[in-house]
């Protein structure tokens, strides 16, 4: 087998966000700098909203996926999404992520294409995990937080908890590639699958 053939691509599917919502994450993002000792903060240039992270897949697998999606993207209206609030996994009084959450009427549109992108991984044989909660990853936590770091993310919490970040006008979604090494992982577009 070609080295080429045994090389793997670690995808995902993700829709992407205006730079105006990225612009208005910079006030929860920048308060979370107090917290540097405990939080790995997302650079707003990388956040995005992701449907399905897929994993480590064979080069020629990722490259047969576009068009089983691209046709179950294109079965599906365009729809617009709200960044709002904030709060984290599994819960603010002990944090593993903390994020931006996802409203909105047409949030069931989203959801809806969510789960027909599942169901078509699924038939190309990729498995995927079913539990899904609509976010913008703002930061992960690096260890468990002490009382006064608590009553800091606490403080974050409610200070942006309620906060409107602006529309998500969604139009396509992606196919991403995340490439790891030294920093932050690299992400690249793959391919855009248009919503009607």
């Amino acid at each position: 087998m070609p080295a080429d053939d045994a090389e793997r691509w670690r995808v995902f599917l993700a829709i992407e966000v205006p730079d105006a919502v990225r612009a208005a994450l910079t006030g929860p993002l920048g308060s979370l700098e107090p917290l540097r000792e405990i939080v790995r903060i997302n650079a707003v240039e990388r956040i995005h909203l992701t449907l399905h992270f897929v994993g480590h897949l064979p080069r020629t697998d990722v490259e047969h996926l576009p068009a089983a999606l691209a046709l179950v993207v294109g079965g599906h209206q365009r729809f617009r999404l709200t960044a709002e609030g904030v709060g984290a996994f599994p819960g603010i009084g002990r944090p593993r992520v903390l994020w931006a959450g996802i409203a909105g009427a047409d949030l069931p549109r989203m959801v809806s294409v969510q789960v027909d992108l599942g169901d078509a991984l699924r038939k190309t044989g990729v498995a995927i995990e079913d539990r899904f909660h609509p976010h913008l990853t703002l930061a992960r936590v690096v260890r468990p937080p002490k009382a006064t770091e608590r009553n800091l993310l606490r403080e974050w919490s409610t200070r942006w908890g309620s906060m409107s970040f602006g529309e998500i006008p969604v139009d396509h979604v992606n196919l991403m590639r995340s490439q790891l090494g030294g920093g932050p992982a690299r992400y690249t577009t793959l391919a855009t699958f248009d919503l009607q």
